[in-house]
C-alpha cells in the first residue's frame, strides 16, 4: 500500500527531487536498499534549494579561505555566527551549527549556509511527511524518533574517529544529506582518446584521494578498547560499510 498522500507528495516535492517521489524510483531505490543496506541519491534536493545552499556553502569558504588548495593551520577558522566546534579533539572535530533558520539579512553574506541547512532540517527533515517517505523507501515504517545535525567539516581539519561512545545498542537508520566540491556527477572515461570525461571536481572527488566518508563497523565482541596504538590487522577487519560522501 502507498502510504504517501498526494499532500506528502506535494509538500516534498518543494525540497526533493522529485524524480525520487514516483512509485517506479520508490520501487528501485527500496529493492537497492534491501539488497545492499544503503543507497545513495545524487541531486537529491531541487535545484531551487540546491543551488542557494551550494552558493551560501561556497561564499562561507571564500570568506575563510578553505579548500581548493587553500590548507588552513588556524583551528578556529569559521568559529562563530551560531557556528560551534565539537569536539573532544581525541574523537573528533567538526563545527556544528547551533543557531535558528531565519533567512533574514543573511542574503549575500556569509551566514546563510547554516540558516538554509536548518531549515532544511526542520521543515524537510523533521516533517511527518518525510518519514512517511523514509519508511516507504526503505520498508523499515515510520521512524520512532529523530535526532540530528548540521555539521561542517572544515579540508585538512574536521573528521570523527570510531570510539566505544557512539556504540548503538539498537538499530539506527541513518538519513544524511551531504553537500561537497563538484556536480555530483558520474565521469566516465573516453576509451578513444583515454581522456575522462567530466568535471575535475567530480572526478577528484571520486578517487577517493580527497573528501570524506562514513565507515560503519561491527563492535569488538570483547567489549575491550585497545587504544590508538593497537596494531591494524587487515583479516580481522570488521568494516560493515564504507560510503563517500
Amino acid at each position: 500500500k502507498d502510504l504517501l498522500s498526494e499532500e506528502d507528495r506535494a509538500f516534498l516535492g518543494i525540497y526533493i527531487n522529485k524524480v525520487f517521489l514516483t512509485d517506479e524510483s520508490l520501487n528501485a531505490i527500496r529493492s537497492r536498499f534491501e539488497e545492499e543496506s544503503s543507497v545513495q541519491l545524487r541531486h537529491f534536493l531541487v535545484d531551487e534549494w540546491c543551488s542557494k545552499i551550494k552558493d551560501a556553502i561556497k561564499k562561507k569558504d571564500e570568506n575563510d579561505q578553505l579548500g581548493n588548495g587553500m590548507p588552513s593551520l588556524d583551528y578556529n577558522v569559521g568559529v562563530g555566527g551560531n557556528w560551534k566546534v565539537v569536539g573532544p579533539a581525541h574523537k573528533q572535530r567538526f563545527l556544528e551549527y547551533q543557531g535558528d533558520d531565519t533567512p533574514t539579512g543573511c542574503e549575500g553574506s556569509d551566514l546563510c549556509a547554516g540558516k538554509y541547512l536548518h531549515q532544511i532540517k526542520a521543515l524537510l527533515f523533521q516533517s511527518a511527511a518525510f518519514g512517511r517517505w523514509i519508511g516507504l523507501l526503505t520498508s523499515l515504517g515510520f521512524p520512532l524518533g529523530y535526532r540530528g545535525k548540521i555539521r561542517r567539516f572544515r579540508p585538512g581539519l574536521d573528521y570523527t574517529v570510531a570510539h566505544y561512545g557512539i556504540l548503538t545498542t539498537n538499530a539506527v537508520l541513518d538519513s544524511t544529506l551531504c553537500f561537497c566540491s563538484g556536480d555530483g556527477k558520474q565521469c566516465t572515461f573516453d576509451e578513444a582518446t583515454g581522456e575522462l570525461i567530466g568535471s575535475d571536481d567530480d572526478a577528484v572527488w571520486e578517487s577517493g584521494d580527497v573528501g570524506g566518508f562514513e565507515c560503519y563497523i561491527a563492535a569488538d565482541e570483547s567489549g575491550e578498547d585497545q587504544g590508538p596504538d593497537a596494531e591494524y590487522d587487515e583479516e580481522d577487519d570488521t568494516k560493515l560499510l564504507s560510503v563517500y560522501a
